[in-house]
């Protein structure tokens, strides 16, 4: 009975940890982190329609890639990640978001005055933001 109860504790932690999605998480982090990263330096070199198009592409490159690893692991729950990767996700996420922001603002004049670029750049921002879509939108 004793080597019943052991197999099924272990056949059990086993299963829990075959369920974690971490790997999947901290694939899409790498991922998205280094995606934003290289659209963010494409728009520092060149604040214009053209450096916001190679910014674009570079995001289009990666898109179906980002959409596939975020699908896979956005409905996952509890110990499927654990909280450290979570923060992890959370705080990736908000800082590029951010430093894509601030690039923006840094040259909001160049970028403001060049309608061109404006609707380019408001394009991007919202393809970027569809890999997020609302659970609750329907």
């Amino acid at each position: 009975m004793k080597k019943v109860t052991l197999f099924l504790i272990a056949a059990f932690c086993l299963s829990v940890a075959a369920c974690s999605k971490d790997a999947e998480v901290n694939a899409f982090i790498a991922e998205f982190d280094s995606t934003t990263k290289e659209m963010i330096s494409k728009i520092d070199a060149n604040p214009s329609a053209e450096g916001i198009d190679s910014a674009q592409k570079a995001f289009d490159g990666k898109k179906a890639s980002l959409k596939a690893k975020f699908d896979a692991i956005k409905d996952a729950v509890g110990f499927q990640v654990g909280s450290d990767t979570k923060k992890n996700l959370e705080d990736t996420v908000k800082k590029d978001m951010n430093d894509l922001l601030s690039v923006t603002m840094k040259h909001a004049e160049t970028i403001g005055s060049d309608a061109e670029a404006s609707q380019k750049f408001q394009k991007l921002m919202t393809d970027l933001q569809n890999l997020f879509p609302d659970p609750n939108a329907k």
